[in-house]
């Protein structure tokens, strides 16, 4: 039904366009050329220096501060299904995950990095806690899918996405915003320019929003998955001359939120379903499942243009991260174990650029990367107050007590203490804990730039040399887990007098990274283009609840790197006298040793969380976007992604051991796409301009795990939906009046207007619990905007 309703809204836009396009074509010999806008030419700044985006040889997509705007879009991840290939994770920040062309990770340990970089102004952001940003006062935001190693310092190997800011200007101006709608919604967002001096501006841009959760805990009577986010930036720019700017940057986010990490299917173990079943989007949670982020930092952006036309730059970048992230991991009314996570990330970052001049046959850019990041981790799983009353008591006991010569049905809590300790677990309020640091520094020298060999031939080039080390210090006691098991590092049970002591370890990783282009402009108008690009995600260690012969088996707990062939061919045009531009890119990307991070079943309830290098992995797919002004009224922009991502040898990668080779990848729907129309009016009598936008996005379903099930068989005979994530649709809307002198507007605007009521994510916890998260239903609110 989804999918249909997604097939008639996409043609019933194609014939409209297909219909304006050719009412456009009959009235051109009656009517002005102008009659009908043109479209602005997008400008991108990926490459470092300004060009149009239909000369960049990348398959990219752009969202302009307009669309920004248009859309209510707030945060990072609501961007997910409006960029073709591209998924972003927005109910859990501490566990983020970009994807692209169905490629992504979390940064679920200190010791395993993302594969996708997000950059403000050039800066890298760092890990998952920090990558969901809050889309404030931006210009732009460019996604560019593939390696991006010669363009950005950080190395990635999947894509990058670059926020653009916009930057102090020498003009006063201000902007106030408010927005109340349902879930007792409330944002607020302030921004205002100063010049201070000629040559000497400063801007503040304020947000802080607060919403209501949407899935209720009928044992502490709140909502989950709350919002309550504070985010800043203070900018300062200083262009003494012409060929001198400096920059600077002060930026923070402050976010407390009540969380869902996931309703559960099963009970604690994943034997059997949910003892307790709430009613659709509620759970019974001792307490409340938490997540809080701190994160800020720091940049320095100076530019100098050399008399010869050669621009040096610098960017220095600083950043620090605190995560914590509290939950229910039992998923149960009483207190069986929960878990507690303090993450920390502190993170320096220098870049030198020396680019060339423009509009020249040769172009380059030519730079030097140091990145250093030191990463802190103190991780507890704590056996909660209930533990022998209700694991012990169900789960061992009736087994264990009459090997003790106890009566299983008729157990004191001395007795159960002592089944507990029989089997290796510690009292109620004992812990399992993992806490240590990484050290990172790594140094990149890269060079990327272009050759014209004729007016219509160019050749683009570009590598990256890479040396990054790391070094841990981590300790891993699980002493007290008992029947699952868990390992610890540096300890002998033969003499357990002698406590575990921290593993310490180090590697060091290298890799050269080549890339070549070569683009035909086809017209003034077309280019087409063929590039091959290469990159490599750096190794690590699996810092994580570890099962004992995990350990044995790898006592470094390291993994090795993974590498990336991308091969891409494409169109970039602009069509009909500028009043649509069309977008094609095919690719085909190899990665060798590629890193998997996943739960391995080991039953009973015992889970190993593991890292490892399946052989080979192969995405391939289409991406294409347009943007068709219609009417002097009407536009249509619309994007579609099509993937094939799959383990072409992953031998004994499933849960179980089985070969995975041919799986598909977790998280990568086969199909996602989007369409949305703008209409624009004047209203003479209110002194205004009518603004209605329609946006419809479209994700086809997919697989969360390697082994690619829809469903799983309990021990207790029942069977729940599991592994598979529904195709959706969803509508969102904006209609408003904007007052022709640009001082005031007002709008109404609605996300998921159908109500869709749909499952986001599933995965299965460490003890085997099967859960699901449900998404917001339909929201909607009212906007106020003044500008001076």
């Amino acid at each position: 039904m989804r999918y249909n309703l997604l097939l008639s809204v996409s043609c019933a836009s194609l014939a409209m366009l297909a219909a304006s396009g050719a009412a456009s074509a009959q009235s051109e010999t009656e009517a002005p050329e102008d009659s009908v806008h043109v479209l602005q030419e997008v400008v991108v700044t990926a490459t470092r220096r300004a060009e149009k985006l239909s000369e960049v040889p990348i398959s990219m997509s752009v969202v302009g501060a307009g669309d920004i705007e248009q859309t209510s879009v707030r945060e990072l991840s609501e961007l997910t299904g409006t960029i073709p290939n591209v998924s972003i994770s927005g109910h859990n920040d501490f566990r983020s995950v970009i994807t692209i062309r169905g490629v992504g990770s979390a940064s679920r340990n200190i010791g395993f990095d993302s594969r996708v970089g997000v950059y403000v102004d050039g800066v890298y952001m760092g890990q998952s806690p920090a990558v969901n940003q809050e889309l404030l006062d931006l210009e732009r935001v460019e996604v560019l899918r593939g390696p991006q190693g010669m363009l950005f310092g950080k190395n990635t190997v999947a894509g990058a996405i670059s926020l653009v800011t916009k930057k102090p200007t020498n003009e006063f101006s201000g902007k106030l915003s408010a927005s109340l709608g349902n879930f007792n919604s409330r944002e607020i967002q302030g921004m205002v320019n100063v010049p201070l001096a000629e040559n000497l501006a400063a801007k503040v841009s304020v947000s802080k929003t607060d919403r209501d959760g949407y899935i209720k805990n009928i044992i502490t009577g709140n909502d989950l998955d709350s919002k309550d986010v504070l985010a800043y930036r203070a900018q300062l720019r200083y262009d003494p001359t012409d060929k001198f700017e400096v920059n600077f940057a002060y930026d923070g986010l402050q976010a407390d939120n009540k969380i869902l990490v996931g309703e559960p299917l099963t009970d604690m173990l994943g034997t059997r379903p949910a003892p307790i079943a709430p009613k659709k989007r509620e759970v019974a949670f001792d307490f409340d499942p938490q997540e809080d982020r701190d994160v800020s930092g720091a940049m320095l952006d100076a530019e100098y243009k050399l008399d010869s036309g050669f621009a040096l730059k610098s960017i220095t970048g600083y950043r620090d991260t605190d995560a914590f992230y509290m939950n229910a991991t039992d998923y149960s009314p009483v207190s069986i174990i929960y878990v507690e996570y303090s993450d920390k990330f502190e993170q320096l970052t220098q870049e030198f650029q020396l680019i060339s001049p423009a509009n020249e046959r040769l172009t380059y850019m030519a730079g030097l990367y140091y990145y250093k990041q030191d990463a802190d981790t103190e991780r507890n799983v704590t056996l909660g107050d209930d533990f022998n009353e209700t694991f012990i008591a169900q789960a061992v006991a009736p087994s264990v007590a009459p090997l003790l010569g106890l009566d299983p049905s008729n157990l004191t809590e001395a007795q159960l203490a002592l089944i507990a300790g029989a089997v290796g677990f510690g009292p109620e309020g004992s812990v399992v804990f993992n806490s240590g640091t990484v050290a990172t520094e790594s140094y990149a020298a890269y060079l990327n730039g272009s050759f014209d060999i004729t007016d219509r031939w160019t050749l683009g080039f570009g590598g990256r040399y890479s040396v990054e080390d790391k070094d841990v210090n981590w300790l891993f006691d699980g002493r007290n887990s008992g029947v699952f098991n868990l390992g610890s590092t540096n300890y002998d049970p033969a003499t357990p007098s002698v406590a575990p002591s921290p593993l310490i370890n180090s590697r060091q990783d290298t890799f050269f990274s080549p890339a070549i282009s070569l683009s035909y402009a086809l017209s003034g108008d077309a280019n087409v283009y063929a590039k091959y690009s290469s990159g490599y995600k750096s190794g690590g260690f699996n810092l994580d609840f570890i099962n004992k012969l995990e350990l044995a088996a790898n006592s470094g707990l390291e993994f090795g790197k993974e590498t990336v062939d991308s091969y891409e061919a494409g169109l970039k045009s602009t069509l009909l006298g500028g009043r649509m531009t069309l977008n094609l890119a095919a690719f085909l990307s190899e990665y060798d040793d590629y890193q998997v991070n996943q739960f391995v079943d080991l039953g009973g309830g015992r889970t190993s969380i593991r890292i490892t290098n399946a052989a080979k992995v192969i995405t391939k797919g289409i991406e294409a976007d347009f943007n068709f002004q219609a009417t002097e009224n009407f536009g249509v922009q619309g994007t579609l992604g099509i993937l094939n991502a799959e383990f072409d040898s992953f031998p004994d990668g499933g849960t179980f051991g089985e070969d995975a080779s041919g799986k598909k990848l977790p998280n990568a729907p086969e199909i996602t796409a989007s369409i949305s129309g703008t209409y624009m009016r004047d209203l003479p009598a209110l002194s205004s301009s009518l603004l209605a936008r329609l946006d419809v996005t479209y994700s086809d379903g997919y697989f969360t795990t390697i082994d690619n099930i829809k469903y799983v068989d309990l021990p207790s005979g029942d069977r729940v939906p599991f592994g598979y994530i529904a195709e959706l649709t969803q509508l969102n809307g904006r209609i408003g009046l904007l007052r022709n002198k640009e001082d005031f507007e007002v709008y109404l605007w609605g996300r998921n207007l159908t109500d869709e009521d749909a499952i986001v994510d599933d995965f299965r916890d460490f003890f085997g619990t099967l859960v699901n998260h449900p998404n917001i239903g339909r929201t909607y609110g009212i906007e106020l905007v003044a500008k001076f």
